[in-house]
């Protein structure tokens, strides 16, 4: 988005197409291109695909990391249990979790450093193997069909961010989950107010979707 307001030099009308962008998103792109809202007509779709079941799973405070990534094992076996041919993707934030993460289950850790990341996704999007534990690197463009269920082990940078790795579930139209195993009270440093504004419009994308069905057939 930040290169997005060069465009306006060239001063024709303008189609643009996006995926992800979220409502509140919008004012931002328009502040970037130099658009005032009345100059817009939009056509908007759901963010949130309708064949994804979006929910938050808690987990207590006070439990220990060793705890949490149980917890997180357990989700996830359980998920490869449930889908019997169907793909999972875990995302965390930092490499050396998610390395950590993918030892314990035996699977590729796929991140913006790894080797073979070509033969990596190549494996996960062959069957091979079904689970792949993984930074953003795994996010744009990545499109397997039959990824049943996504695990968010940290928060997202940002809402995009979310929209993005969330929506690689699903993507043959079956029905799919997006999970964000999250700690009661987790929250960023405190001096990252912008990090914490987007942690809370991640909140409200998945929380807010969450009220209006088990399956979202509605947003």
């Amino acid at each position: 988005m930040q290169q997005l307001g060069k465009l306006v030099a060239v001063e024709t009308q303008m189609v643009m197409l996006t995926a992800t962008l979220p409502p509140s998103e919008e004012d931002e792109l328009f502040r970037r291109m130099h658009f005032e809202r009345r100059q817009v007509r939009i056509f908007r779709a759901p963010t949130a695909r309708s064949n994804i079941a979006y929910r938050v799973v808690r987990v207590e405070k006070e439990r220990k990391r060793q705890e949490v990534e149980a917890t997180v094992l357990a989700m996830v076996q359980q998920k490869v249990r449930k889908y019997k041919s169907g793909k999972i993707v875990v995302y965390g934030n930092s490499v050396p979790k998610v390395k950590g993460l993918a030892e314990k289950l035996k699977c590729h850790a796929y991140h913006h450093h790894a080797v073979g990341k070509a033969s990596m996704l190549e494996e996960f999007m062959g069957g091979k193997q079904r689970v792949i534990v993984a930074t953003s690197a795994l996010g744009i463009g990545v499109d397997v069909p039959d990824i049943r269920c996504i695990v968010h082990i940290d928060w997202p940078f940002s809402v995009l961010d979310y929209a993005q790795e969330s929506g690689r579930a699903g993507r043959d139209g079956e029905r799919s989950e997006a999970i964000m195993m999250v700690q009661d009270g987790e929250q960023r440093a405190a001096d990252d107010k912008q990090g914490e504004a987007e942690q809370r419009l991640v909140r409200a994308y998945v929380e807010g979707i969450d009220e209006a069905a088990t399956w979202r057939g509605e947003v």
